[in-house]
């Protein structure tokens, strides 16, 4: 079985006010670009366009790519995952369920390096591989306590670090398979990112 190791470096711009962590990359097949949420049915970037009402000039390649992440460096949205490395349980799926976790990413180490980060966001609450799953087992697993408001997205929670209060916020999937819930999860993720004009 192959194991992938995460393709991309965690996106970390200056003064960085939240960090958006998902699970781990489509598969390769499916991407646009080579940077996050490269999906073509992801709808991040669509939902990101609409919320800062920033269009995009770019749909695929390296101008595209750029042209995401200089949106999240301008409004502090750092980006990484939950997952470090990984088999698939079937080779050419994309789906989180059919992911082994081998070793999760220490995103612990990021939010101490980065004090300016004060939000996480998780993508995704459903099945046994989900975001908000791995990051909190992340949590128990290095002794960090933790607390969240059960039930469907948004689920709102908060952890201390080092002496430092965090806030979660785990929110609905930008996955193809969730576009039904595209309004509503452009209402949510409004609520929680940085800069947002109302």
């Amino acid at each position: 079985m192959l194991i992938e190791v995460h393709p991309f470096k965690t996106f970390l711009p200056p003064k960085a006010q939240c960090i958006v962590l998902g699970t781990f990359p489509t598969h390769k097949k499916n991407w646009r670009f080579d940077s996050y949420y490269p999906g073509r049915s992801n709808f991040f970037w669509c939902m990101l366009s609409e919320i800062y009402r920033h269009p995009f000039h770019h749909i695929k390649g390296e101008e595209a790519a750029k042209e995401r992440v200089a949106l999240c460096a301008e409004k502090g949205i750092a980006i990484s995952d939950t997952i470090y490395k990984c088999s698939r349980k079937v080779a050419t799926s994309s789906k989180d369920s059919d992911l082994h976790v081998i070793e999760k990413m220490n995103i612990i180490k990021i939010l101490n390096q980065h004090h300016s980060i004060n939000t996480v966001i998780l993508t995704g609450s459903s099945g046994q591989v989900s975001a908000h799953k791995i990051f909190f087992e992340h949590l128990a697993e290095n002794k960090v306590e933790y607390s969240f408001n059960a039930g469907t997205p948004p689920i709102e929670g908060q952890f201390v670090l080092n002496g430092r209060e965090i806030k979660t916020a785990t929110l609905y999937s930008t996955s193809g398979i969730n576009i039904g819930r595209y309004a509503q999860a452009v209402t949510q993720y409004k609520q929680y990112l940085p800069g947002v004009k109302s």
